[in-house]
């Protein structure tokens, strides 16, 4: 089965959140004290107890689009996700979502917010620096956010090509250090 770029580039700057961002350090199936120096997490909900499995992620982010008023997520980039989630690959580690606006609704930076937003409600914690970027004329053309909650780490995405789409990719670290690496175009395993 063959990735996309896309998809490939999204599983790349993922491992790059838990290899560079220190996420696999503490990693277990009840994770979650919040790090030193690093403000106290939400209260936990009831909801929020137990195992966060990757079907309370996938739960979450249906609740998390519903709630932000975001597009319903494609049919074809889940079918094709579906496919890529063999037990012991990175797939079966990952939830993905994305949205695509249309010429009558498009999707901007307003609707990433949204999903930032949501997603802060139910606990998930931003970690890092925040990457935009900007076109000439000032509109904001990519944003790119990382989350942490638990044992899973997230990036949310926005992209304005016409007519936008919004991305979220989350991944348990705990299943990610097991599972059996992507092959490198350039041979050998992804990092």
């Amino acid at each position: 089965m063959r990735r996309s770029v896309g998809v490939r580039a999204a599983v790349y700057a993922a491992l790059a959140v838990v290899t560079l961002g220190g996420a696999t350090a503490g990693c277990g199936s009840g994770g979650g004290g919040a790090a030193a120096g690093s403000a106290a997490p939400p209260s936990v909900r009831p909801e929020e107890t137990g195992p966060f499995t990757k079907e309370r992620v996938a739960a979450e982010f249906a609740s998390v689009v519903a709630d932000a008023g975001a597009p319903a997520a494609d049919p074809e980039w889940a079918a094709q996700h579906a496919e890529d989630s063999r037990p012991g690959t990175m797939g079966a580690c990952m939830v993905f979502y994305r949205g695509y606006g249309t010429d009558g609704d498009p999707v901007d930076a307003s609707t990433h917010e949204a999903l930032v937003t949501e997603l802060r409600e139910r606990g998930w914690r931003e970690a890092g620096k925040r990457r935009e970027r900007a076109h000439e004329d000032g509109t904001v053309g990519l944003i790119e956010a990382v989350f942490k909650k638990r044992d899973w780490a997230l990036v949310a995405e926005f992209r304005d090509l016409e007519p936008g789409y919004v991305n979220l990719t989350a991944m348990e670290n705990a299943c990610v250090a097991k599972a059996e690496k992507p092959k490198s175009p350039f041979g050998g395993s992804a990092p």
